[in-house]
């Protein structure tokens, strides 16, 4: 039964570029952390407001 065992194939590569995606998408929102980190400094050692960081 050789169409069963495409499907099985193709059922591993879909599981292999879900698992790198989410891995992707998990490097994205730490990079995302660490920006909002950093600015949260750069704001408090400017003495910014969010009120200012809008206006800008």
């Amino acid at each position: 039964m050789p169409h069963k065992h495409d499907l099985a194939i193709d059922g591993q590569t879909l599981r292999g570029q879900m698992i790198e995606n989410f891995e992707a998408i998990e490097r994205a929102l730490v990079d995302t952390d660490d920006v909002k980190t950093k600015l949260d400094k750069l704001q408090k050692a400017l003495g910014l407001s969010d009120d200012d960081l809008n206006e800008l």
